[in-house]
């Protein structure tokens, strides 16, 4: 092959080569677009942005989908109808596809609502020097709009009930459960949840307020932690602000009826629970004090199980198993009442005559957040000092014929 057959060659090579690269991350023909995606209910559920070059989402791929670049590129607002204006940038979580950026709102999104998807490609041409961005032309941005349907009247969901029942809590009471007639909205509980004085006076920042929300998985159920910063002894936001709770004094807890459901209607009714603090309970669960009351055999009489302080509803509900002598579970029905203080345990068949045995998982907690043989306020231990503790308590107890035999 001559020189000049050679130099030909290499020029087509070279050419094919650009023109491939050109031809592999071009955008499409109509630019990038913003695609709404749908979950089985035909419900939207996330949002994709399309059309980008593959190089700009090979950048975007290495960063965290928590970093700020994303959301000056690629955000979903809730539209505020009165001012036909824009509300923050919903919470949620961005990924890149194989050929496009999606992002998933952490929560779905509520019936009855607006939202406006704001895609902004220019950005992604922006670069910074030295830690500030150097002049860029005005950026253009892709909008979509996209209403949420408003569900079905229907009858309004309600607030069923609160635990603890008790009316005098500990000062240092750690954990609320709120009970919902149906399924609630997410991202705001916070703001419709309260805990006033006898005076009125709303308590500063009392929760520990998790991004995610402590739903159960029916959406029928929150769990609100009192900051445990504003409990323990001797940290700064006790220190800054004081305690939550103090013995001795009147409260109320306050759910207002803004709080919307799944379906974006508004709940029923305002919400009180209304309580008495009493001193701090510090100790930590002593099974020694419990009074097991064992039924008779050959019937289905409650196994049944007092305590002398109040126990975590949700807990004490599933971490007590009935198990016979040689560790099978028991088929059954648990209920818990007299503010807390009360187990029963009713089986499915009939009570055999014969040994048995309570199993008890250690992360069974009272009102304070104390657990079996471990209370909640406990000095900094080093790691040489870790306490080591078993995953379950076994207690034993005996069924006895019926006739006493």
């Amino acid at each position: 092959m001559s020189n000049l057959q050679r130099n030909t060659a290499m020029a087509a090579l070279l050419w094919l080569v650009s023109a491939v690269a050109t031809l592999t991350s071009a955008p499409p023909a109509d630019g990038p677009s913003i695609h709404i995606l749908n979950d089985k209910s035909e419900r939207p559920c996330a949002f994709e942005a399309v059309g980008l070059l593959a190089e700009q989402l090979a950048r975007l791929a290495k960063l965290d989908d928590s970093h700020e670049r994303f959301s000056q590129v690629f955000a979903v607002y809730v539209i505020n109808d009165a001012q036909d204006a824009e509300l923050p940038a919903v919470a949620g979580s961005y990924s890149v596809e194989a050929s496009s950026l999606r992002f998933t709102p952490r929560f779905s999104l509520r019936a009855g609502m607006g939202y406006r998807a704001v895609l902004k490609p220019d950005e992604l041409h922006k670069k910074t020097k030295s830690g500030s961005a150097a002049p860029q032309r005005p950026t253009t941005a892709i909008t979509v709009d996209v209403a949420i349907p408003a569900s079905k009247p229907g009858k309004p969901t309600e607030v069923t009930q609160i635990y603890p029942t008790a009316g005098v809590l500990p000062e240092n009471q750690l954990k609320f459960y709120i009970y919902f007639s149906g399924p609630m909205g997410r991202g705001d509980a916070y703001q419709h949840v309260r805990i006033l004085d006898a005076r009125g006076k709303a308590a500063e920042l009392p929760f520990l307020e998790i991004g995610e929300e402590l739903w159960d998985a029916s959406g029928r159920r929150l769990t609100l932690l009192i900051d445990p910063g504003r409990i323990k002894q001797g940290l700064k936001p006790r220190e800054d602000l004081g305690p939550v709770l103090e013995a001795g004094r009147s409260y109320t807890l306050h759910i207002d009826r803004a709080w919307r459901d799944a379906s974006g209607r508004a709940i029923k009714a305002d919400f009180e629970k209304r309580f008495r603090t009493g001193p701090a309970v510090t100790g930590a669960i002593d099974l020694a004090e419990w009074n097991i009351q064992p039924p008779a055999a050959g019937s289905q009489a409650p196994l049944i199980i007092k305590s002398p302080r109040p126990l975590d509803h949700a807990l004490w509900s599933r971490t007590v198993l009935v198990a016979d002598a040689k560790g099978i579970e028991l088929a059954g029905n648990v209920s818990i009442d007299d503010d807390e203080r009360r187990w029963e345990f009713i089986p499915q068949n009939s009570w055999i005559a014969g040994k048995h045995q309570l199993v008890i998982d250690t992360t069974l907690e009272d009102l304070a957040g104390n657990r079996i043989g471990q209370p909640f306020e406990v000095e900094q231990l080093g790691t040489a000092q870790v306490i080591e503790r078993p995953e379950t308590v076994r207690i034993p107890f005996a069924v006895a014929p019926a006739d006493g035999g």
